[in-house]
């Protein structure tokens, strides 16, 4: 198998996990609402269980939550930075920094690190998705098949989708193809993992898909029919069809979207629900550690996912704590620091 060589490539190892583990401490809690307010997908099976928001540096959140999530988590998203070298800011606020001292191999043993851990703390039948693009899509591509394995076909351990998020903004270029989509890697970590694709995808409808024939019965329904190697294939317009790679009708947030609050590299909420809803199930555990605008918190909690949150910027603390508290259900959740 092929793997990605760096200057200072480090694995991260039995010893180091034990050597470095931190502690986490609450800082502040939040108590759930009165139960009669609380939809019934919110109230967990789990006694006691509350959520966490979590402030500091992944590395550091990661190892602090091994000891209590090892091979527990359900499912992951993250939305790392990109090695963009540039400062992401809100208004006069840092958001985070993206420059790595322009050092692509710093940048690479980080994500690397990132994704060793975090293959750690993923269940036997969880999915992480991995959210970049250009920049270093294909680095974490070979990074990911090293460490979580490969299989001869899409249905073991591994890599399952490269998922491209096609939208209409972005920068016009003279010299190249204008960059107008973003890609996320989905791995699992075995071949028993979560996937509801009748969740997410699309009615077939009356419009004409591929070379398929169209019927329409006495009663004015629509059918659709595709011969392929000998056999005739009818699907009903009512049908769901298979959710494709490409997601072209999600589009970015823009600058007056009711939903943006301020957060730089947010988010749109539609993107997250269209993940959470195809990998997870109700009560089931979701993580980010770059939760940023806070998106993967805020749409967990509305399906009623149980979810872990970090980010080490105090200004993703800030707005991922209004966010959550500003929904008119919101279930108990703590807030924490190493």
């Amino acid at each position: 198998m092929a793997t990605l060589t760096w200057k200072g490539k480090q694995p991260v190892d039995d010893q180091v996990l034990s050597s470095l583990a931190a502690r986490l401490h609450i800082v502040e809690t939040f108590p759930r609402q009165p139960t009669e307010s609380i939809a019934p997908s919110a109230q967990f099976p789990a006694n006691g269980w509350y959520n966490r928001l979590i402030c500091g540096d992944k590395s550091n959140v990661l190892l602090a939550l091994l000891p209590e999530f090892a091979r527990a988590i359900d499912l992951i998203y993250i939305d790392p930075p990109f090695m963009t070298g540039r400062d992401f800011t809100s208004g006069s606020q840092l958001a985070y920094s993206d420059k790595w001292k322009n050092d692509l191999d710093v940048y690479l043993q980080w994500l690397y690190e990132t994704f060793s851990l975090l293959h750690l703390l993923l269940a036997e039948h969880g999915s992480l998705y991995v959210h970049l693009d250009w920049r270093a899509t294909h680095y974490a591509k070979i990074m990911l098949d090293e460490i979580f394995g490969v299989s001869s076909n899409a249905e073991g351990v591994g890599f399952k989708s490269e998922i491209i998020w096609h939208y209409q903004t972005g920068g016009r270029s003279y010299k190249t193809y204008a960059r107008k989509h973003d890609t996320i890697l989905l791995y699992t970590k075995s071949a028993r993992y979560c996937f509801h694709g009748e969740r997410i995808g699309e009615r077939r409808g009356s419009q004409k898909r591929n070379h398929m024939r169209k019927r329409i019965n006495s009663d004015g329904h629509i059918t659709w029919t595709i011969r392929s190697a000998g056999r005739l294939y009818t699907y009903d317009e009512d049908t769901v069809m298979t959710p494709s790679d490409v997601w072209s009708d999600i589009s970015h947030l823009h600058q007056k979207d009711p939903e943006r609050n301020g957060y730089a590299t947010q988010k749109p909420s539609a993107l997250l629900e269209r993940i959470i809803l195809a990998s997870s199930e109700e009560g089931d555990l979701v993580l980010d550690c770059f939760c940023g605008s806070g998106v993967t918190p805020v749409v967990a909690e509305r399906l009623g996912r149980r979810w872990i949150a970090s980010d080490q910027s105090s200004l993703a603390m800030q707005v991922t704590q209004k966010r959550l508290l500003a929904q008119e259900q919101c279930g108990p959740f703590i807030l924490q620091r190493i």
